[in-house]
Formats: structure tokens, C-alpha cells, sequence
């Protein structure tokens, strides 16, 4: 290992050196906040500039892997790239630029020899990376298809937008400092050398995730525990495979990496929900190892690897019930089982039974507010998940226990039963409720996929009081409501008897339908109902009205209607038909 301080141009003053970013390592990740960062430093640096350290793997003669210090060094292929473009513009509109664009060319994006790139990224990004930055292509086919694309476009934007409004003199400053910038280098020529750098470098203090700082931690294990050099380098390169696959992952999925990890290892850990913290926990675990550390921890890696492949697959899902589970937003509930399933080889027909269950116990959670602790429910289960075989019995253990044990009746029938029958308005889940039984009457008037999805619900409806929250001009009786506040039977007024926000007075209407609406009588309202919407929760309003003649909305319609709801979630969520 050589160890040599020096700048980025002398870096890459070689013309037959090239720089790789290989596909075990992370994809390109920073975002607004770190670009800014890196301007404001060159805004700030005055006359000197510290680009930080960089470890590289020798792999031929002229090519080095960036095993730390991509992100700085991506960046500044990106900063070369349009500082280029910007001063070309300045040259073409007879502004002085001293600097030679060529030189830039030559030494940072390609080769004007060989014609050459001399920074690659990972190999799924690097096609736009040719394209975007090193060519700097007006337009090209290249798509945004990973979050890593999306961010490179994002700096790339940044830098344009800065330069856009500097000087030229500004603009040949920065490019001095960032040239000019002070680096440290670091050179290895094997993975045994690279595995001792990177796993101290990275797991002392800096602002890593949890992915990271395990990663490095694994490196160094592996190390430490295996017998020789060759299996060293055998182990690394088995965990840089897999690595190499999570990472591409990582850029596909919208679950944070730690989250990813948490859930696997609350899966895989024996404890469930409430396994140690996940660095700690992994740590002690691999403490108590005497022999095998080194195929713990790749067992473990490739089980990661599945587990985000998993996530993957579980967001990009068309089942319904994995949708409705996103739409429910609590999946750090429904998460570990799912990759424990997975793990476990589980059938279709099992999977798609353990996603209806989550779906209907979370649905259960929400309604009475989250109130009373689940996990502790339902960690046992978590726990004793340890073979495709007794997937589908524990899920029957689990249908048992909220039928017949005390313990679950806080999510029981009659618990549903309750919370659907008291007050309703802005429940956590009265949106979710009003659409699933929206789907329930409407049968085949919806095929599926459905032509009102949650996410259109969420951002276009709103929820209407059929009886209004305020009485119109006082006289709900003129105005086809019934009496809203009746002091000699006070259960029979529509505010009196806690009827005025229970779901029989609630549906589903567009804001703009609502907004016109306002509090006018309830027979405009109906007329405007059943003309030509899509929501057939409107259209069934008249059934519910006793003389359709003269309709009157009043507590028998309103009981008469949320008799029904009721009816219907019963059917929606009975856990017999799971």
C-alpha cells in the first residue's frame, strides 16, 4: 500500500489512467443539500481546497476502483462537465475565457486519444453518465430509470443554474480550486488490502448508514476470521456480489436502506419486533460466534440481498392487497413478515393469504386509532416463523387468537363493530373505509384495476356530511334534514344523538362537487348525486331515504345506511374467508 499526497489534476494527469466505480459499491447518492455544500465550500475556500481522501483497488495497469471517495469524485467529473459547457457558451458569445476547454476534455471526461471515458460509473448508470455528462448531449434516449440517474441529472442542473450567474473569473477560480485541490490517495493491489483500508476508514465516527458501517464491519470480520489469502479473497468477493446486487437495489426501491435492514434483521434475528438495534445486535451476534463467522456473515448478505429484492417486489406489486397495505401506511408492521416469508420459500397462495391477514389486522389497528399495542400481539408469531410449513398455521393461530382470546379484543368483530358506529369523521382510516366500500357496491360497475384508486381519492376527494355540519339558515327541517337537536328524545336528533359525524352521514365526493354543493337542501343535494358520477355510494343515497317523493335525510336514513356499512365491513374484513 502506497500512500502519496497530491492533487486531483496530477490524479488524473496520467493520459492512460481511468477511474471505475465497481458494481459492489454504492451507486451515485448525493442530493441537493451536498451539492450546494460543495459550491459553498469553493465559494468559501479562498486560495486552497481539501477534496478529502480516496481509497483505490489497482485491477490493470491503467485502471483504478474507487473503493471510497465516488461521491466527491463523481461530483467532480459532473463540475468539469458543465463548467466546460458553460464556459464554451461565454467563449461563443466573445467573453475572454484563459482556461483550455480541451485540457478539461482530456483529462477529466474522455481521452481526445483513445476517445476513451476516463470516469466510469456503475455499469446500470454509466450509459447516461456517457451521454449526460462526459458527452453532455443536448438530448438523448437515455432514461431516468434509477434514483442514482435522477440525482447525477440533479447535480448536473445545480452546477448550470450556479454557473448560469457567475463570472467567468468566478467560474476559472472554482476550476483552479477544485484542479488544485489537496487529496490523499490511497493504492491497493488486492482485496485483502482494500478490505483492512476500508473497513477502519469507514466504521469510526463518520455519518454512514447502517448498511454502510455493516458492510465495513463484515469486511473486516472476514478478515480476521478466515484462514488464508486466497479465502479472503474468495469470501470478499462472494459479499461483493451480493453487494454489488443490493445496491442495485437501493437506487430501485423507495424504502430507506436502514429501514430494509431493520425489518430483515427483526425477521431473521430470533426476536422479532424487538431484536437490538441493528448494528449493535448484528455485532453481539457475530461476538458470540466461536467458528463460522465467515458464513454467518454471508448467509447473512445474501439474505439482505433477497430481503431488499423482496421490498422491490412487494412496491412494485399489482396485488391489490399489497396495495392496500401501502395505502393503510404502516408497513413496518407488515414488513418483516413479509421477508420472512420469502425466506422461507413461502407458496403464492400462502403469501397472498399472510398479506390479506396484515392488511385486515392493520385496517382493525387503525380504526381505533392505533390505540393498544400490537406488535407485542403479534411478535411471538414473528418469532416462531421458522419454516414454509407452518406459515399458513400461524396465520389460523392468529384469526384464532383475535376471534376468541381477550387479549385481541381490542381488534375483535364486536371492537370493529363499535368503531364503526360511533363517531367516524377523521378517523384514521375513514378515506381507506369510504373507498373499500366503494369497491363493495360497485361489483362489476369497477372492474378492476379499479377506476378510482386510493392514491386518485386521497388527492381529488374530499369526505361530504350528507346531513351538514351546520344547520342551513338554522331550519334543518325546511331544508330535508331531520331535527338536528331534539331535547325530549335527544337520540334521535342528528347532533344530539351523535349522528351528525358517524359513517352512515359520511360518503365520498369530489372537492369541487362539495364546494358547490354547500348546504343546500338535501333534495338538491340528491338530484346532484345521482347525476352522472362516478361514486356509486352517491347514487345509492335515495335507497335509503323512506318517501322517495319528499326526501328527508334524518336519523332512521342515516342508521338505515350505516346498518349497512357496518354490514358490509363485516364481509369486507371477515377473517374466515382468509
Amino acid at each position: 500500500m502506497n500512500q502519496e499526497e497530491l492533487t486531483l489534476s496530477k490524479l488524473f494527469d496520467s493520459k492512460n489512467r481511468r477511474f471505475e466505480i465497481p458494481s459492489y459499491q454504492r451507486a451515485y447518492s448525493w442530493e441537493e443539500k451536498q451539492i450546494n455544500q460543495f459550491i459553498e465550500d469553493l465559494k468559501n475556500a479562498g486560495k486552497k481546497y481539501y477534496l478529502g481522501h480516496f481509497i483505490f483497488e489497482k485491477k490493470e495497469e491503467n485502471i483504478l476502483y474507487v473503493i471510497d471517495g465516488q461521491q466527491r469524485l463523481t461530483t467532480s467529473i459532473i463540475f468539469f462537465s458543465v463548467l466546460k459547457k458553460e464556459l464554451e457558451k461565454r467563449k461563443d458569445n466573445g467573453e475572454n475565457v484563459s482556461l483550455d476547454l480541451a485540457d478539461i476534455q482530456d483529462y477529466y471526461l474522455k481521452d481526445l486519444r483513445k476517445e476513451t471515458q476516463k470516469f466510469k460509473t456503475v455499469k446500470d448508470d454509466n450509459n447516461f453518465f456517457i451521454e449526460e455528462i462526459i458527452e453532455a448531449k443536448p438530448s438523448h434516449s437515455q432514461e431516468l430509470k434509477t434514483a442514482s440517474i435522477i440525482r447525477i441529472r440533479g447535480a448536473k442542473e445545480i452546477f448550470e443554474k450556479t454557473f448560469s450567474k457567475a463570472t467567468v473569473e468566478e467560474l476559472e477560480s472554482w476550476c483552479s480550486l477544485v484542479e488544485n485541490a489537496t487529496i490523499t490517495e490511497y493504492v491497493v493491489t488486492s482485496k485483502v488490502q482494500a478490505t483492512q483500508v476500508f473497513a477502519f476508514q469507514n466504521d469510526r465516527g463518520k455519518d454512514l448508514s447502517k448498511l454502510e458501517i455493516i458492510k465495513a464491519f463484515f469486511m473486516l470480520q472476514i478478515y480476521l476470521s478466515s484462514s488464508s489469502e486466497e479465502k479472503i479473497e474468495e469470501n470478499i468477493g462472494y459479499l461483493e456480489e451480493e453487494f454489488s446486487t443490493i445496491y442495485k437495489q437501493i437506487v430501485r426501491i423507495n424504502l430507506y436502506e436502514d429501514e430494509v435492514l431493520n425489518y430483515y434483521w427483526r425477521a431473521m434475528s430470533g426476536k422479532g419486533y424487538y431484536s437490538e438495534e441493528t448494528v449493535k445486535g448484528i455485532k453481539d451476534k457475530i461476538a458470540t460466534l466461536e467458528t463460522g463467522k465467515a458464513d454467518w456473515i454471508k448467509d447473512f448478505v445474501a439474505g439482505l440481498s433477497q430481503a431488499f429484492e423482496t421490498v422491490e417486489r412487494i412496491e412494485k406489486s399489482d396485488n391489490s392487497s399489497i396495495k392496500d397495505l401501502f395505502y393503510l401506511g404502516n408497513m413496518a408492521l407488515s414488513f418483516p413478515f413479509l421477508i420472512q416469508a420469502r425466506r422461507l420459500n413461502a407458496n403464492e397462495e400462502t403469501k397472498n393469504r399472510l398479506i390479506r391477514l396484515l392488511e385486515n389486522i392493520t385496517f382493525r389497528y387503525l380504526l381505533r386509532g392505533g390505540r393498544a399495542e400490537l406488535e407485542s400481539r403479534l411478535n411471538p408469531f414473528l418469532v416462531s416463523l421458522n419454516s414454509d410449513g407452518n406459515i399458513d398455521k400461524i396465520i389460523g393461530d392468529i384469526i384464532w387468537n383475535i376471534q376468541n382470546n381477550w387479549w385481541w379484543s381490542y381488534w375483535n368483530d364486536n371492537s370493529m363493530h363499535q368503531y364503526l358506529s360511533g363517531h367516524f369523521y377523521r378517523n384514521r382510516v375513514d378515506n381507506y373505509f369510504l373507498w373499500k366500500y366503494e369497491l363493495y357496491i360497485s361489483n362489476e360497475n369497477h372492474p378492476v384495476p379499479h377506476k378510482v384508486t386510493f392514491s386518485d381519492l386521497i388527492s381529488n376527494e374530499s369526505i361530504e356530511h350528507i346531513a351538514p355540519a351546520t344547520e342551513t339558515n338554522g331550519d334543518a327541517v325546511s331544508h330535508g334534514y331531520g331535527i338536528y337537536d331534539d331535547r325530549e328524545n335527544p337520540e334521535k336528533g342528528i347532533i344530539s344523538g351523535g349522528w351528525l359525524n358517524c359513517v352512515g352521514n359520511l360518503m365520498l365526493i369530489s372537492q369541487k362537487h362539495n364546494s358547490s354543493i354547500g348546504n343546500k337542501p338535501f333534495k338538491h343535494k340528491l338530484e346532484s348525486y345521482g347525476r352522472d358520477n362516478l361514486l356509486n355510494q352517491q347514487k345509492e343515497i335515495i335507497a335509503f331515504v323512506h318517501d322517495k317523493s319528499n326526501p328527508i335525510w334524518d336519523v332512521a336514513a342515516i342508521s338505515k345506511r350505516q346498518d349497512a356499512m357496518v354490514k358490509a365491513a363485516a364481509e369486507i374484513w371477515n377473517l374466515d374467508n382468509i
